[in-house]
């Protein structure tokens, strides 16, 4: 149960700081969206995109997106580690939950990374994919944290049905 506090306590603590962030992201990509005279440079992923290119506008705009799904996502799992708390793990709301939060990742994902991959090849004449050194950032990863999460929806609805033929049969 201790492992299980201690889990909350960091996921309350990134979701709080992911929502300061949120507003942050919000006001400065709508500063980015309006500003029409190239005046803010935004770094995103070791590149300098600026504000007189409209395609950077749409990077930009997908970016705040994948981040308000990665909040969400974050939110999501404060909810399913509340109910784990109350040891209320095989219901309906955590398979939905675990599903979702999957699809989340895996969207923010290619929502970040998809519209960059464009940017590149079209303003920049650049085609590749750059992966880091496998740091914990890296898309794979996210991707397959997203898989994860899918696959433990199953897990669990499977494990909700044997529960409940279990309880049938007593």
């Amino acid at each position: 149960m201790r492992k299980l506090n201690i889990l909350k306590t960091l996921i309350d603590l990134a979701f709080f700081l992911s929502i300061i962030g949120l507003f942050g992201a919000v006001i400065f990509a709508t500063m980015f969206a309006f500003d029409s005279e190239g005046g803010i440079p935004i770094k995103l992923q070791g590149q300098e995109l600026t504000s007189d290119i409209p395609e950077a506008k749409i990077v930009i705009g997908f970016a705040a997106i994948s981040y308000l799904l990665f909040v969400y996502a974050l939110f999501l799992l404060r909810k399913v580690i509340g109910f784990f708390k109350k040891r209320d793990l095989f219901n309906v709301q955590n398979i939905r939950y675990f599903n979702t939060i999957g699809v989340c990742l895996i969207l923010s994902t290619l929502l970040a990374e998809v519209p960059f991959f464009i940017f590149n090849m079209i303003q920049r004449n650049h085609l590749g994919l750059q992966m880091e050194d496998g740091g914990f950032d890296t898309p794979l990863l996210s991707i397959a944290l997203g898989l994860f999460f899918m696959v433990l929806s199953e897990a669990f609805k499977i494990a909700k049905g044997f529960k409940e033929e279990n309880e049938l049969t007593v």
